[in-house]
């Protein structure tokens, strides 16, 4: 559900629409596994080894430095992507830097209008479909501005100043959807803040 774009919800307070787009989200990679023979163990591997090799070659550095040097850092995405990313947020609390979560359909996301260039913007959104609705607000705010996605689109793309691919698989209603938003994004944000711990933690 990490990019279908309405809230959490009990089951009864979902309409039809809502809860087909919910029911594909979640039985995709089954069906995948049934009729395509994909097997969650080996697609893990290659999600893990392709943020693995990202990092390996740098490609980390610049958003790690940024975490260092930005006054506020804003990670905005989907409602139910915040989730994963809290995690992140905690980790980040003690090397003392404060991590702000910006769901979608909060009224925090004004926020993103006093955003500077000396702020930095994290979206996350593995088939773009949320950087895609919320292109006006991303365009307007004027942090230094960076994308995780695992789906090309490079006229999306180019209203960021860095793009970090874990994927090009992962577009909306794809059977690795799910899996780049559950176990992708939560393995990038842990190496992520791996890489910062170890770049400006004095007992690493």
């Amino acid at each position: 559900m990490s990019e279908i774009g309405f809230h959490i919800k009990e089951a009864g307070e979902l309409s039809d629409d809502e809860f087909n787009a919910l029911r594909r989200h979640y039985l995709v990679y089954a069906w995948a596994e049934r009729d395509e023979h994909r097997n969650l163990h080996r697609d893990l591997d290659a999600i893990y080894t392709e943020i693995d090799e990202l990092v390996a070659r740098g490609g980390l550095l610049p958003i790690v430095n940024s975490l260092n040097t930005c006054e506020r850092i804003v990670v905005f995405s989907t409602e139910s992507s915040t989730l994963a990313l809290r995690e992140f947020q905690q980790a980040m609390l003690v090397e003392d830097k404060t991590v702000h979560l910006v769901p979608e359909d909060s009224p925090s996301t004004r926020m993103l209008d006093s955003l500077t260039p000396n702020d930095l913007l994290i979206v996350v959104t593995t088939s773009n479909g949320f950087a895609r609705r919320q292109r006006a607000v991303i365009e307007r705010c004027r942090a230094y501005k960076v994308i995780v996605t695992a789906s090309e689109d490079p006229a999306l793309h180019a209203i960021f100043d860095d793009v970090l691919a874990i994927g090009k698989d992962a577009s909306e209603g794809s059977s690795l959807h799910r899996i780049y938003a559950t176990f992708g994004v939560t393995y990038f944000f842990d190496r992520l803040f791996a890489q910062y711990a170890r770049a400006f933690d004095p007992l690493l």
